[in-house]
């Protein structure tokens, strides 16, 4: 987008070779997978794990909170399944992460100057990155294990510990081109 004035000279000089651009991302989440913990079925893997049973009923048609960070994964919509020797019926990337949502922007002013040159341009450049400084959270991928083997239930499971993007930053520079 141009920005232009057509008033005083000083006015001109201001508003022309304005620049605006952005960029606008919005996502849904990445699929992840609920877990137990240790070895229930005896298989001897490296990387053992088990599915625990997805309930429904009064709160659990979705089983997660897209809101709160702090107990993303509804941890009263699973229960370890019996007997402990039974794969439980959650499934592989059963839940959904958080989505995304971000807006950059970009302002750019041209100053050509004639007198050194036809070419010569000091741009000023300020970058809005983050702009609406909206929290994009990552899944809870660390703390997607919800029972331990034993079936004793894990006390920070569905915790959010990280986010996507940063938060907002501002860039300002000034850029020469001849």
């Amino acid at each position: 987008m141009r920005c232009t004035a057509t008033d005083e000279s000083g006015v001109r000089w201001l508003a022309s070779g304005c620049r605006v651009g952005g960029i606008y991302q919005r996502s849904t989440g990445l699929p992840f997978t609920p877990e137990t913990g240790g070895d229930p079925l005896g298989l001897k893997s490296p990387y053992p794990f088990d599915f625990p049973d997805r309930i429904f009923g009064p709160g659990c048609k979705s089983a997660v909170n897209p809101g709160n960070p702090v107990n993303y994964v509804k941890t009263q919509c699973f229960l370890f399944p019996t007997p402990a020797t039974r794969m439980g019926n959650a499934g592989r990337n059963s839940l959904i992460g958080p989505g995304l949502s971000n807006l950059d922007l970009a302002l750019f002013k041209n100053n050509h100057i004639k007198r050194i040159s036809d070419s010569f341009n000091i741009q000023f450049r300020a970058e809005f990155f983050n702009v609406l400084n909206h929290p994009n959270f990552s899944p809870p991928v660390v703390n997607n294990t919800l029972y331990d083997a034993n079936g004793v239930a894990v006390t920070n499971a569905g915790l959010i510990t990280t986010t996507s993007t940063s938060s907002r930053q501002l860039q300002i520079a000034l850029k020469i081109v001849w």
